[in-house]
């Protein structure tokens, strides 16, 4: 990824800006889709599932897809959260928030040449 915002283009602009966004859409699509009773028994699953795939996406480690399931399942399970788009809400917000990207140091020094590979010759005997 450029370091230099002007260097992005169009394509890696519009998913930093929409990509988490996204993400919280999906978790609210299932959220709605488990409304009323049936939450209860399939929300967990459905948006431990969905909040696995989305992580992916991210590529978080393992422990943060698994607490950010585990968080996405209870919010799919606890009723009357349909009509309140939460996810994307907070997604919005988190990419509002966020500082900027960091920039790369200035005054590190260059990092060593590889050491050259020796390399052996093998004779067979006849």
């Amino acid at each position: 990824m450029p370091e230099n915002p002007e260097q992005f283009g169009w394509t890696s602009r519009l998913y930093r800006a929409l990509g988490p966004i996204a993400g919280g859409l999906v978790l609210d699509f299932v959220d709605l889709a488990t409304l009323g009773p049936i939450g209860l028994f399939l929300g967990p699953f459905l948006g431990f599932a969905a909040a696995m795939w989305i992580c992916s996406i991210y590529r978080f480690s393992l422990r943060t897809k698994i607490w950010l399931s585990l968080l996405a399942g209870l919010y799919c399970m606890v009723p009357m959260t349909e009509p309140f788009p939460l996810a994307t809400i907070t997604m919005a917000f988190c990419r509002f928030f966020e500082g900027p990207p960091p920039s790369p140091p200035e005054n590190d020094p260059p990092e060593p040449p590889l050491p050259e590979r020796k390399t052996v010759e093998s004779k067979t005997i006849e």
